[in-house]
């Protein structure tokens, strides 16, 4: 199977850390320039650091998906280097914290749209004009198995990945006669910081999430990285609008 990325631009928020590192990784590994931007500088700074130890070519940026301003100056700042991405991962996002949906403040939960979502629609602002004046292009954006099911005490986190595939399934519709192709990746439960972080005030939340899944194991950042370089991909080249779900089957049950 033909996974090559030679030649091909990519870029990727959320990069310092998790999915999106794993992700930038195995894009750079499979021949990709990277244009990669992330909130934490220092995990940001790992990440160039692993792509070039591995002979990738890639341009950074301190990147705040809440602000429109830093997501042009990504796209702008890695355009003059390489051009204009070919294949973007829409990664960033946050958790906020677990919190029954009754003692949400209003500003968490807005803060949890602003980056999840709106984060999301930044991305595709910034991303889609160059792709329709070229007539090609391909955006993945990462949702979660919580935008397919719902889960206690995240009703931000669940109500935003609800909302980012409602988001790649009208993008797809609406440039899919261009060219360009748009989907949703849907991770199931991962081994990354963030689980540490709701795991924390949780003992044996993590034994127990092992156990309700039918691999009896937790997803490696790398087993959602394979399923998002399949998906944006030319194997995939006539997928757009769908949510793949990469979750050990937890939600077939």
């Amino acid at each position: 199977m033909n996974l090559s990325f030679d030649n091909r631009t990519v870029l990727v928020t959320g990069a310092a850390s998790g999915i999106g590192r794993a992700i930038a990784l195995a894009a750079g590994r499979s021949g990709a320039r990277l244009i990669v931007g992330d909130v934490a500088a220092a995990g940001l700074a790992e990440t160039v650091s692993l792509l070039e130890g591995n002979g990738a070519a890639v341009i950074s940026a301190i990147c705040d998906v809440s602000k429109q301003t830093e997501l042009d100056v990504l796209f702008a700042k890695g355009a003059a280097m390489f051009g204009h991405p070919d294949i973007v991962y829409a990664n960033a996002g946050i958790l906020g914290s677990p919190v029954d949906v009754w003692d949400c403040a209003e500003a968490d939960f807005a803060r949890v749209i602003d980056v999840n979502l709106m984060g999301a629609f930044r991305t595709f602002k910034a991303a889609l004009p160059g792709m329709v004046n070229r007539g090609s292009g391909v955006i993945v954006a990462t949702a979660s198995v919580a935008g397919l099911i719902g889960a206690p005490g995240l009703a931000a986190y669940v109500a935003s990945k609800h909302a980012v595939i409602g988001l790649v399934k009208s993008t797809a519709l609406n440039v899919a006669d261009k060219g360009i192709r748009v989907n949703a990746l849907c991770p199931g439960m991962v081994d990354t910081a963030m689980l540490d972080a709701l795991a924390a005030g949780q003992p044996g939340l993590r034994e127990a999430l092992m156990v309700m899944n039918p691999m009896k194991r937790l997803a490696t950042p790398d087993d959602i990285a394979n399923a998002a370089i399949w998906l944006a991909s030319d194997q995939s080249s006539f997928v757009t609008g769908h949510c793949l779900a990469v979750d050990g089957g937890f939600i077939a049950q």
